[in-house]
């Protein structure tokens, strides 16, 4: 079922209160309570039902405007049989259709959203509002059969509420209901078919992005310190929550462990909340191994990361590597590859090598493309950060010919012609196969540095015995000769073509080309 928007709640409970006597709500409301209400659905706007009061009557209520509204039964107006539906609409949401019935008998304000559904205030603080939110959406994932789409009107509804809060105050309910949903997400993906899971899972995921992009955004808005009690109290009740979910080994679905970092790295500059973090953390990684379960689980990896980090924060790498040497690398690897670009960026060179050299020891035992690239882009920044270390270009050149793309275009971008070309022969690329623009570059400024590859390239295709290949080699000749005069060694380029001729004198088609192109002659 689709919720009704509170303000369109509202306005029908205002039509409800204005069209109808008292005895009609009365009959409404004693029909939803003996489950006269067969069916109910709403969808956008408009609510259906069925109800049975000897008859079958289909009800249809227009949150938008009450006097579209209809009944199949005779009455005129507004009728019994549409406050029941009414009433149903109510309990669905989590609302309280007794105290709705006596809030309207006396003649109290029909405000929907203060319906007496016991819904805290503003100073109630963080777990009244949760206890809330449990009791009022915490079945919501039982209707996520095929989607999440469900928890999307939750969401907004839920957020809602703190509309009228300051701001800050407000920041910090909307951090929390964000991640409520999302624990109604994982509920949801726990109870999906499993033979259809990789389905589910990609179908949630995406689903489940914007909300997750949307709490990055608000974690970003907020203060690194909290500026008050109350503030204080409520980031308090996230980070419990947060670490409750993040090391939750039965949540499968996201990566609450990304979440529970970029929290206490957002709040690093608070130093009491962080050091009794670290203290708890530190508390639940003794028993890991010890018999709190395999290293390699889910629970013990999201501990173990969460000690990496504060050990990483706290300048202890050796410390930090260490504990993620015992987690599953497939899991953390973007955890290492995180706290390596952060060295980078600080201009730790030192901690920056032991981060490079344990991620390329992880990724030799767990080949992981994703995660190579993100190693080649590390070894590009470091290299033209620190030139003279050799250490870079040698993990690149240890991961040819993977690392091919990249390491050729490190060569380019970093005017290292020479060795450029030498990556082309070690690597038997052609002419043919390589960018023009990058040739023609290197031709402007140093062409003797490609002698060599034409020359391989004239050899091959002579060999290949097919006129195709004989064309071949006449075209990289031409270029060969235009080389050989850039570089000023035209007497060097005559001395080759003459030789070339007499050794391939046996072949007739390969001199036939050699005339077409001019160059049979000096």
């Amino acid at each position: 079922m689709t919720r009704l928007a509170d303000e369109r709640t509202e306005r029908l409970l205002r039509a409800l209160a204005n069209g109808l006597p008292h005895e009609r709500l009365a009959d409404g409301h004693a029909l939803y309570r003996g489950g006269r209400v067969l069916v109910m659905e709403a969808v956008m706007n408009t609510i259906y039902g069925a109800v049975d009061d000897g008859a079958v009557h289909a009800v249809t209520l227009d949150a938008d405007d009450m006097a579209y509204s209809t009944c199949t039964c005779p009455a005129e107006g507004a009728c019994a049989h549409m406050a029941a539906l009414f009433f149903r609409c109510l309990e669905s949401a989590g609302g309280d259709a007794d105290e709705v019935l006596r809030m309207l008998m006396e003649g109290g304000s029909p405000d929907a959203e203060s319906a007496a559904d016991g819904m805290p205030g503003e100073s109630d603080g963080p777990d009244a509002w949760a206890e809330w939110f449990a009791g009022r959406y915490g079945f919501v994932w039982r209707e996520c059969r095929y989607s999440l789409h469900p928890l999307q009107p939750v969401l907004q509804e839920a957020k809602g509420k703190a509309r009228d809060w300051p701001r800050e105050l407000r920041r910090l309910h909307w951090l929390q209901t964000v991640l409520l949903v999302l624990e109604q997400a994982e509920r949801a993906f726990a109870a999906s078919d499993p033979s259809n899971r990789y389905y589910y899972e990609m179908s949630f995921t995406r689903s489940a992005e914007p909300w997750i992009r949307h709490w990055h955004e608000l974690l970003h808005e907020t203060g690194p310190v909290p500026a008050n009690e109350a503030e204080e109290r409520w980031l308090r009740a996230i980070a419990a929550r947060l670490r409750d979910c993040a090391f939750d080994g039965t949540f499968a679905l996201l990566r609450w462990d990304e979440l529970y970092v970029a929290w206490w790295d957002h709040f690093a500059g608070w130093r009491d909340a962080v050091r009794e973090e670290r203290d708890e953390i530190g508390r639940l990684a003794k028993g890991i191994g010890d018999g709190d379960g395999d290293a390699s689980s889910p629970r013990a990896t999201a501990v173990l990361t969460a000690l990496a980090f504060f050990r990483f924060r706290a300048g202890d790498h050796e410390g930090a590597i260490e504990a993620m040497r015992r987690t599953s690398f497939r899991r953390t690897s973007s955890f290492v590859c995180g706290f390596a670009e952060r060295c980078l960026a600080d201009g730790d060179f030192g901690a920056l090598e032991r981060w490079m050299l344990f991620l390329h020891e992880r990724l030799r035992l767990n080949r992981d493309a994703t995660v190579l690239k993100s190693l080649l882009k590390l070894c590009r920044g470091a290299d033209e950060r620190q030139p003279g270390h050799p250490l870079w270009v040698r993990m690149m050149r240890d991961w040819l010919p993977l690392s091919y793309s990249e390491l050729s275009a490190h060569y380019l971008a970093r005017g290292r012609l020479r060795e450029w070309t030498d990556l082309q022969l070690a690597m038997g690329i052609r002419p043919e196969n390589l960018d023009p623009g990058h040739l023609r570059l290197i031709a402007k400024e140093a062409p003797e540095l490609l002698l060599p590859l034409f020359h391989r390239a004239v050899d091959e295709s002579v060999r290949s015995r097919g006129r195709q290949g004989y064309r071949a080699a006449v075209r990289h000749l031409k270029r060969l000769e235009k080389l050989y005069r850039a570089a000023g060694r035209q007497e060097r380029w005559r001395f080759f073509l003459r030789e070339f001729r007499l050794r391939h004198a046996r072949l007739r088609a390969l001199q036939e080309e050699l005339r077409y192109g001019n160059l049979a002659e000096d």
